[in-house]
């Protein structure tokens, strides 16, 4: 049913006035359940206007996360099932629980706040109400379990091409942090279900700062969101459609060409590319000039005229 509240809302997105008898039409089904629809839709926050011997009106596009909002702007597979919460610890929990029910690759899980959202190293991911995207998609790739890291770059790639196209100059930290005028504005993290030798699943988290108009104290020197940086709102259920979009078209890439065509898409977007960078791993740091990311997904340093390949630690930049 809760599909069927998103195809309603997909039909009154152009802000038309529609018929309950032309809504029933186009979706095979009732004028009583359009009704049924049309006021869970009010309930649930839509602004729509009920025109007596009319019909129905959407008068106000809001900024909801949830499974109506998101259908209405829906793009290809991903995302065909949608799990939408309110309030969750985590979406990479649901996603990993879902996992292991077998349900179909593409399923998503979102949420409008997450109070235990995490990011690389185990930190701390802010993510206050009703102005973020916090999601995990799974994914069921027939790759060798060596391969999986390369979701995260593959992720990235995509992310931020995505967001190229909304003019945004968005560019990637290796590994799996999208920053925007230097700071982080999102990230993404993988984690896998293994069956031997083999990837049974993978959960892509990924979140994104959206439209918050504050950052706390602590994080502000190394983090923002989009509507601080270019003072515009976005529609968070239509934008992530736009991210996964791309990432249906990456991630068939992928399986189909292997990894060298995603390579070269992540070197146009990579940030601190043929710059002095340091690298904090565990209790040891060093520093050379980045010179990219490897075929294996390993970053490639060069110290002393020779390039060598780091496969675990973090660019560091803000100290911290």
């Amino acid at each position: 049913m809760a599909s069927t509240r998103g195809r309603v809302l997909t039909l009154l997105q152009n802000g038309e006035v529609w018929s309950g008898q032309e809504l029933a039409r186009q979706l095979n089904i009732s004028r009583t359940a359009i009704w049924k629809h049309i006021e869970t839709l009010k309930q649930d926050g839509y602004a729509i206007h009920t025109i007596p011997r009319k019909g129905y009106q959407l008068i106000e596009q809001s900024d909801r996360l949830d499974e109506p909002a998101f259908v209405s702007f829906r793009k290809g597979r991903f995302g065909q099932t949608v799990h939408a919460y309110e309030q969750v610890d985590t979406t990479q929990r649901i996603a990993h629980e879902l996992a292991q029910q077998h349900v179909s690759e593409g399923t998503i899980v979102i949420s409008e706040e997450q109070t235990a959202g995490r990011g690389q190293l185990g930190r701390h991911w802010h993510n206050p109400k009703h102005v973020n995207i916090a999601a995990s998609i799974i994914l069921r790739p027939d790759l060798p379990i060596r391969d999986a890291s390369k979701l995260t770059l593959m992720a990235a790639s995509a992310f931020a091409r995505a967001l190229n196209q909304q003019n945004l100059d968005v560019m990637i930290k290796w590994p799996n942090d999208l920053l925007l005028n230097g700071k982080k504005i999102g990230g993404i993290l993988t984690e896998m279900q293994t069956e031997g030798d083999r990837i049974q699943a993978v959960i892509l988290g990924f979140g994104m700062n959206v439209n918050g108009e504050e950052i706390p104290d602590e994080l502000a020197h190394r983090a923002t969101s989009l509507y601080l940086e270019t003072g515009k709102r976005f529609r968070r259920s239509e934008l992530l459609a736009e991210l996964l979009a791309e990432l249906e078209v990456e991630y068939d890439r992928f399986l189909e060409s292997g990894f060298d065509p995603i390579r070269i898409n992540w070197m146009q977007h990579a940030a601190y590319l043929n710059e002095k960078v340091t690298l904090n791993a565990s209790r040891t740091s060093r520093t050379g000039v980045m010179r990219g990311i490897s075929e294996e997904g390993a970053l490639l340093l060069e110290e002393e005229g020779k390039v060598e390949s780091v496969y675990s630690a973090e660019i560091a930049v803000w100290n911290d």
